[in-house]
């Protein structure tokens, strides 16, 4: 892929990017309007479990997955691999965390406020694990157009659904916005399938040795995954059992205004993905470039948003989510080590490096624990976001010196856009569409 190739495939993915969105956005304040803090809280933890329980799994299976999706292996055998050792074993492990909290963890605040939603799990779980799965396979093996109607479907499918049930069930809220969000999983896994099946064999079949291979792989970079979730999102189960629902409502809104930024790693990462994790000769260009775009964009889009971000909370979710603007802001340095640690991670995989990441997030996700359980009792929500930003911070630092060192790139060539990315970006913008 040509430097230029390259813009063409991130303005499409930004401009899918930027669809989504609109349509978060819009599914975040109907959900903050019609729920509350607190039902927002519950919704927000029930919503977060799957993520962390299939990290726990087979957090390593889709980084495993997109390596060998990358190297054009069999899709059939892969997707046996996810239905064999992420649906089931996922599947199982939540049907244990279930049975063991609803007998020994009746103290706990989180199990108080879950209830009889809990057992949605076993369906969420396997159905989570899946959807991520083939969105890794379609965007590994280079179907960027197919990977990017997935995700702008992810993002409306819940909201079309949201507001039909909520108009058929005034009165029940947070059932309705539960059932849609499994709902909206349940469609898109089908449809990755159906798409998938469209374009390659998906004959399910096994083989011992390229089982080998997924599993060793997979077993590298499951700390990687792990730890990332528990970074990630960690302290919502922090606040939930020191603060309860009411502040985690509102800590989840602050997340999903940050996480709105998230686009702009999101939209350079996925043109790029089969192409750092197969290190082709002309990745010694365009991974210093990605990195400057990325940098350079969510440097102006954070200070954007701290500037708007009080405003925009109030505005549009509510009065009563304006304790999450301070914790906002906390989270806005933490983005742009989490962008820069996107693309990094990719190249470091696909130079081999699978164990070396895991222990960089391991890194992470101990200090991220440690001032977590510093910070929240004194800062509440605020105290979570610092921690959450300096563990990513850190965890890019050293990513970003283990890049440098392996290929030989200057640190000041993936910080921000140089005067020679000019011309090409601008005959990008000045292009007419065939």
């Amino acid at each position: 892929m040509k430097r230029d190739g390259y813009l063409r495939h991130l303005a499409l993915s930004l401009g899918t990017n930027l669809a989504m969105l609109v349509l978060r956005l819009l599914r975040n304040v109907l959900l903050a309007r019609v729920l509350g803090p607190a039902e927002r809280g519950v919704f927000a933890l029930l919503s977060t479990l799957p993520d962390l329980i299939s990290a726990a799994t087979s957090g390593g299976l889709n980084t495993a997955l997109g390596y060998q999706a990358a190297k054009q292996r069999s899709m059939g055998l892969l997707l046996t691999q996810v239905l064999v050792y992420g649906c089931l074993l996922a599947g199982l492990m939540t049907l244990l965390c279930i049975l063991v909290a609803r007998q020994f963890g009746t103290h706990l605040e989180a199990n108080a406020q879950l209830g009889l939603l809990v057992w949605l799990l076993l369906l969420a779980v396997p159905l989570s694990v899946l959807k991520t799965a083939l969105l890794t396979l379609h965007n590994a093996c280079g179907a960027t157009g197919t990977y990017n109607a997935l995700r702008l479907l992810e993002s409306l499918l819940p909201l079309l659904l949201f507001g039909a049930l909520l108009w058929l069930w005034r009165d029940a809220a947070l059932e309705a916005a539960v059932l849609s969000w499994l709902c909206g999983l349940g469609l898109l896994a089908s449809l990755g399938v159906y798409w998938l099946g469209r374009q390659h064999s998906i004959a399910l079949c096994w083989d011992r040795a390229g089982q080998r291979e997924l599993l060793a792989y997979s077993a590298k970079s499951h700390p990687d995954v792990l730890l990332r979730q528990a970074v990630l999102r960690g302290d919502y189960l922090l606040i939930s059992a020191m603060l309860g629902s009411a502040s985690l409502g509102q800590y989840a809104m602050a997340t999903a205004a940050a996480e709105l930024l998230f686009i702009v790693p999101e939209a350079v990462t996925t043109p790029l993905m089969k192409r750092l994790l197969q290190q082709e000769t002309v990745m010694s260009k365009l991974t210093p470039l990605a990195l400057r775009l990325t940098s350079t964009i969510m440097l102006g889009a954070c200070l954007f948003m701290a500037l708007i971000g009080e405003w925009l909370i109030v505005t549009l979710f509510g009065a009563e989510y304006r304790p999450a603007y301070p914790a906002l802001l906390g989270l806005l340095p933490g983005l742009l080590g989490m962008s820069h640690a996107s693309i990094l991670r990719l190249d470091l995989l696909g130079k081999g490096r699978p164990g070396a990441v895991s222990w960089i997030m391991g890194l992470g996700a101990a200090l991220n624990l440690v001032l977590n359980l510093l910070l929240i009792p004194h800062l509440g929500i605020l105290g979570a976001a610092l921690s959450s930003s300096a563990a990513y911070l850190a965890a890019a630092l050293v990513m970003l010196g283990m890049y440098c060192r392996l290929s030989g790139v200057s640190i000041w060539q993936t910080l921000v856009v140089l005067p020679s990315d000019l011309g090409p970006l601008r005959q990008l913008l000045q292009r007419r569409p065939a």
